[in-house]
């Protein structure tokens, strides 16, 4: 079975919990009073709470566009009132409560008066800060801890704590790159086939909580691959097959003029997804699990990393400026 399957519980899940936050707790120089801000693509934070929800405009009654996860690094591109516009490594943009980012900083009162905004307000890094982030050591949770308010995927600072069910981040990640061909697509596929029945949810991208894309780009992260955010960007990436020649772990994209809809192919023409659940499918017509829905694209990405179209490639994660500083 695959390591995340077989890892023993969480032992000292307070002291774990206290791990998680060792990130909002970096001592660091950059300090900005919240507000409306300007652009700035120098400006850096990293998300510290398990998964944080990206909304496509800054208030809570916008739909969810996207999630980030834990320990991941962000750019900071704009402020209004509690409400950051963040761009991710895929890369995405979306909108997060500034509180779900780290570092900060509690608002003087005079600030508080000025401002109407009360309590605590991001404090964005500088690139030299993000920089020491990235190069510093970090463990990455393999197994959901809802205890700890851990979720597979999640990434702390490394600490003298106990590491119990998380591995160093930096030698995970190379060894997922070395993994072979057959060994990396099972552990794909099976991966996928763990959330079975989990619900669709426009705009997840977190353990239980997926759409199309979503579930794609979870199974290949949780492998060491990086692929961009949506559908109609993962088609872009790898080497287009051919229906005939379609293998286990190649993207299957749907739709009818334009690509809407991604799966993964899990052998004998069949194909796991995210369409009102997480479910396994038939691409043969006439059987009673059939998918009918038009086959646009069939890509494959394992064997072909670095390949795709100039703006979106898949990517090992050992080797992306978004998670590893050169």
């Amino acid at each position: 079975m695959r390591k995340y399957m077989i890892i023993n519980k969480f032992q000292g899940t307070a002291t774990l919990a206290l791990v998680a936050l060792a990130i909002a707790l970096s001592t660091l120089s950059c300090v900005q009073v919240r507000g409306e801000t300007k652009n700035d693509n120098t400006l850096w934070a990293v998300v510290n709470v398990s998964d944080a929800f990206m909304r496509a405009e800054p208030r809570y009654t916008s739909e969810c566009v996207s999630q980030t996860r834990m320990g991941t690094l962000v750019q900071v591109l704009e402020r209004k009132g509690y409400w950051v516009r963040i761009q991710t490594p895929e890369p995405y943009e979306g909108w997060v409560n500034e509180l779900a980012l780290a570092p900060t900083r509690e608002l003087s009162p005079e600030e508080q008066k000025q401002t109407k905004l009360y309590g605590a307000t991001l404090a964005p890094m500088t690139r030299k800060e993000a920089e020491k982030y990235l190069k510093a050591p970090k463990w990455i949770c393999l197994q959901n801890v809802p205890e700890a308010s851990l979720l597979m995927g999640n990434m702390v600072k490394a600490t003298d704590t106990q590491r119990a069910g998380m591995v160093d981040f930096r030698s995970w990640a190379k060894v997922e790159a070395a993994e072979s061909t057959e060994q990396k697509i099972e552990d794909i596929i099976n991966l996928a086939k763990s959330y079975l029945g989990a619900p669709y949810m426009w705009g997840g991208m977190s353990p239980g909580h997926f759409d199309c894309s979503g579930l794609t780009g979870f199974c290949y992260f949780m492998n060491g691959i990086l692929l961009p955010r949506d559908a109609s960007q993962q088609v872009q990436c790898g080497v287009e097959i051919p229906f005939e020649e379609m293998q286990k772990g190649d993207l299957v994209f749907f739709g009818d003029t334009s690509v809407g809809h991604v799966a993964i192919c899990i052998g004998d023409h069949k194909i796991i997804h995210a369409s009102q659940m997480v479910r396994i499918n038939s691409l043969i017509p006439g059987e009673k699990d059939y998918y009918g829905r038009n086959i646009l694209h069939i890509r494959r990405i394992i064997g072909h990393i670095g390949e795709g179209s100039e703006q979106f490639k898949p990517q090992w994660l050992k080797d992306s400026p978004a998670y590893f500083a050169k």
